[in-house]
């Protein structure tokens, strides 16, 4: 998968804004498991794309990157690194974490 793809059926950013804030207004009344993830997983795409769109933008990716790292442990527990691994490149491959469980969110598959 190309890095784009996974956002090729995503809304402009600005109505991805509006709907995660949405989900977080909706979870301060009602919560759930996948309305949890639901919302950490689009946060951490719309992070990631913006991200993409100002790749100069050090602050943003490490936003991303730390967006994608919550995700993960969302979804598999507490991360164990080892001392080699920075948080930078965690956060890297966790942002392809992201773009892999968005297209399957947006294909309408089942999500890890």
């Amino acid at each position: 998968m190309l890095i784009f793809d996974a956002y090729d059926d995503a809304p402009p950013i600005v109505r991805e804004m509006n709907l995660v804030l949405n989900l977080v207004a909706a979870l301060r009344v009602a919560s759930t498991p996948e309305r949890v993830r639901e919302l950490q997983l689009r946060k951490a795409a719309l992070l990631d794309r913006i991200s993409l769109q100002t790749p100069a933008d050090t602050e943003a990716a490490d936003v991303a990157g730390d967006a994608a790292i919550a995700l993960l442990d969302l979804d598999h527990g507490p991360l164990e690194v080892s001392a080699a691994v920075t948080r930078t490149r965690l956060g890297i491959r966790a942002r392809c974490y992201v773009r892999e469980q968005y297209a399957a969110y947006s294909d309408g598959l089942p999500i890890t």
